[in-house]
């Protein structure tokens, strides 16, 4: 059921909607996992990263062109685990 990991080009908090079709139709918690920490924040039904997002662009130092690589983990009706794998800039 999990979809293929998907290149991503995002400095927004918006998600892919190629990601979004296994994601549940309601606002849930949402875990990301990237360099070996863990951030949980909340996904909102309009497909956007909250309560978190900002913080985790400065934990990882993402920049304006940042690529990542998001994986998805698990997805029920009550959490969502995104792997997170940041490659690089597109314009360095």
């Amino acid at each position: 059921m999990n979809p293929k990991p998907y290149l991503y080009i995002m400095f927004l908090q918006f998600l892919s909607k190629s990601i979004c079709g296994y994601l549940p139709p309601i606002s849930v918690k949402t875990m990301l996992r990237c360099n070996g920490k863990a951030v949980t924040l909340t996904s909102g039904v309009r497909r956007r990263l909250v309560n978190g997002w900002k913080q985790f662009v400065v934990d990882n130092n993402l920049k304006k062109g940042s690529v990542l690589l998001f994986e998805l983990v698990q997805a029920t009706s009550g959490v969502v685990i995104l792997s997170i794998e940041v490659l690089g800039l597109t314009n360095p």
